[in-house]
């Protein structure tokens, strides 16, 4: 699809780059990929508040296991 340079001014395309289109009552809309994705993180945000990333607290989980393993085979008598 080919925009006017001036809607791609607009919005922020300075090469070939991906929109997306929404219809609904008020006619179509024309969105940027980075565009909704900026918007997708703004509503998910108060969701994640206060949590760090999953995969850091799976390997601090894992090290604390380890941590935990490795002071139980330590306690154990050696035959």
């Amino acid at each position: 699809m080919n925009l006017p340079a001036d809607m791609r001014r607009v919005l922020g395309l300075t090469g070939p780059g991906r929109v997306i289109l929404t219809q609904d009552e008020d006619g179509i809309r024309i969105t940027t990929a980075d565009q909704a994705l900026k918007r997708v993180r703004a509503l998910a945000a108060p969701f994640l508040q206060g949590r760090g990333s999953v995969v850091d607290e799976f390997i601090a989980e894992r090290h604390a296991e380890a941590a935990r393993e490795a002071a139980e085979g330590q306690d154990e008598p050696h035959a």
